[in-house]
């Protein structure tokens, strides 16, 4: 198993280069202590996030902190497809893959929201336009000359883009996967890393992995195990309630407010329940000492049939500066050195 980071960007900053520089220091932190790659999420106007400190394109935050890194690979998670012409962010996608020097995934996924705001109503079916919109940008990527387009959303005559992608055919591409079996399907069938969120519980997840590895894919490139990310909250302390002590000032925030963990509310409870201790409790968070936590993820492997990487799930202040910096490097010098000795096939699993 490697190591990842999810930078699911959500803090309560009025400026938005506080928190940009904190989703930088996380990201310059990780590449310092080895972890392999990270996935940088926008939240833009355009669907309608209107939170002060939001990060519109991650590829600009990427190209950044690429210049500030070594080895650490980055990618959106994600470009919402819908909302963006194919070609603009073909080309985006191949300028930053030559600016991070090969270190750059390209991100896809559906988005939220219908265009309703600054682009209006969009021209079809997201669904239909996401689908359209990949093979769209994969064909940009790799033809060899300018081609013709007659498709059912987009239209055009001697299209290509300049520079075409660094890295040869094209980078890769990861993809965001929550419930819907159609896109796990598509990320399994263009041969794309499927990413999956950090708030289902582990049998949906269980789920979402068959239905990703049942899926036919590229004859060079079927869906395999070691494609897989799976995301959780992590913090390492001396013990549980170490954790409990530390986090309890601090509030889950945005993500209870969106709905995002309404699965995990008690029976005859609210919202007002998914505190810190309770969702520690309820394992939601992998929080506690590193035998602990090392002991959770690998439940999870388990319980899933085992995957490839593990996404750290980042940029929100849960801890302070100094507790989120001492929790990553306990955990890539405690937990992953364990996790490194489990195959992603899950040949280990119980």
């Amino acid at each position: 198993m490697q190591i990842g980071l999810f930078s699911n960007g959500q803090r309560t900053n009025e400026v938005a280069k506080t928190s940009y520089d904190e989703d930088l220091f996380e990201v310059i932190l990780a590449d310092e202590l080895g972890i392999q790659e990270a996935w940088i999420s926008e939240h833009g106007t355009l669907l309608g996030s209107w939170a002060p400190d939001q990060l519109p394109c991650a590829d600009l935050f990427i190209c950044k902190a690429a210049a500030l890194t070594k080895q650490i690979r980055m990618g959106p998670g994600i470009r919402p497809l819908p909302f963006f012409h194919p070609l603009q962010v073909a080309t985006d996608c191949a300028v930053c893959d030559h600016l991070t020097g090969g270190r750059y995934m390209a991100g896809f996924g559906l988005g939220i929201g219908t265009g309703n705001g600054q682009r209006g109503e969009l021209p079809g079916d997201r669904r239909v336009m996401m689908r359209e919109a990949i093979d769209l940008i994969l064909t940009a990527w790799t033809a060899p000359g300018p081609f013709d387009w007659d498709g059912e959303i987009w239209q055009g005559k001697d299209w290509h883009i300049i520079p075409k992608p660094y890295t040869k055919p094209h980078m890769e591409v990861g993809m965001a996967c929550s419930r819907s079996e159609g896109t796990l399907q598509m990320a399994a069938e263009k041969g794309f890393y499927p990413l999956m969120s950090w708030t289902p519980k582990i049998d949906q997840l269980a789920n979402m992995v068959e239905i990703y590895l049942d899926t036919e894919g590229p004859t060079d490139h079927p869906p395999t195990r070691d494609e897989i990310r799976i995301s959780r909250f992590v913090y390492i302390a001396d013990s549980v309630e170490a954790a409990k002590k530390e986090l309890s000032e601090f509030e889950v925030g945005m993500p209870v407010r969106q709905g995002r963990l309404d699965g995990y509310i008690p029976e005859g409870g609210s919202r007002d329940d998914l505190t810190m201790e309770y969702l520690i409790d309820q394992g939601m968070f992998f929080c506690g000492d590193p035998d602990t936590v090392y002991g959770q993820i690998r439940d999870l492997y388990d319980q899933v049939g085992g995957f490839g990487v593990f996404l750290m799930t980042c940029g929100k202040d849960w801890g302070s500066h100094e507790q989120r910096a001492r929790s990553m490097r306990a955990f890539m010098e405690e937990v992953a050195p364990r996790l490194s000795e489990l195959p992603a096939d899950g040949a280990l699993a119980a």
